[in-house]
């Protein structure tokens, strides 16, 4: 990013704005007994807020919400800040991204909201991209955009649960994958995994990852995945030992999606291969 020059200068209330377009919404400034506010109050804005000069006499916070915030409720004419010049809306949101970084933590959803302003503003076409510009990991990245995509309900399970990251990816990836199980419908298997999340059976975000891969077999193990989603106390371990497949189980599976391939492809079958379906139906006949 461009080096700017600034200048610290005590600006007046009314000349400086809230960025509305800042992913953080929660600045944790209610109650009486906020330490910030009580530390303002007592001793004045000791950290300068930094803003950028959008004309004149307007000026927009880049970092320093909270003070501000605290300054208007303890009435403050005026706030120290450290003024940059006006800058491209894309090395903006960068550099807000920056400051923050360095404070609390994000949540999840506001790192994914402040990364696709980042990326759209500069115009960014891929996710490497953005984690290279912004020398972050492709999966960091990778999965904070993709949060985005969930539906609210499940991200509200994830901030309910306080999901780490590497959960949070897992079950993404999982999420494609799973299917209704008899009578449980999709809605009803992520509050069921997420109650086992919650209660440590399922402890690891590597058991997501291997409900997908069982989830992928859920036509063979729909009676094993049903027992293990109804028994609350059911491990994936004892899932995974109870659907590991058998070399003939599993070549009779890939035979099924073989068949069921073609058939969906409409591709004619060879007089060859009707010859060995002819025979494969006349030994189920007699095996089942």
């Amino acid at each position: 990013m461009t080096k700017h020059k600034f200048l610290f200068k005590e600006l007046p209330m009314e000349m400086v704005e809230r960025d509305p377009n800042q992913p953080r919404k929660d600045f944790g400034t209610d109650g009486d007994e906020n330490r910030l506010r009580f530390s303002i109050k007592t001793y004045g804005i000791e950290e300068p807020l930094k803003v950028s000069e959008v004309s004149e006499d307007r000026y927009i916070i880049i970092d320093g919400h909270r003070r501000y915030i605290c300054a208007q409720n303890i009435g403050m004419k005026s706030v120290p800040c450290r003024i940059y010049p006006k800058m491209p809306e894309g090395e903006f949101e960068t550099r807000r991204y920056e400051m923050q970084n360095n404070r609390r933590p994000w949540k999840p959803l506001e790192r994914s909201e402040a990364l696709e302003r980042i990326k759209n503003c500069l115009g960014l076409h891929t996710n490497h991209e953005l984690a290279d510009y912004l020398h972050l990991s492709k999966t960091a990245v990778q999965i904070a955009l993709q949060l985005r995509k969930q539906k609210l309900d499940y991200l509200t399970l994830m901030e309910k649960h306080n999901l780490p990251d590497t959960y949070r990816y897992e079950f993404v990836t999982m999420l494609a994958k799973i299917r209704r199980i008899k009578d449980l419908e999709v809605d009803d298997i992520i509050n069921i995994l997420f109650n086992k999340i919650q209660h440590k059976v399922i402890y690891r975000a590597t058991d997501l990852r291997k409900l997908g891969k069982i989830f992928l077999r859920a036509t063979v193990n729909e009676d094993e995945i049903y027992a293990f989603l109804k028994n609350t106390d059911t491990t994936v371990d004892e899932l995974e030992q109870r659907t590991l497949q058998s070399g003939f189980a599993l070549l009779i599976e890939q035979l099924i999606q073989k068949i069921t391939q073609k058939r969906n492809e409409g591709v004619a079958f060879s007089s060859h291969e009707k010859t060995y379906l002819s025979q494969l139906g006349t030994l189920l006949k007699k095996a089942v």
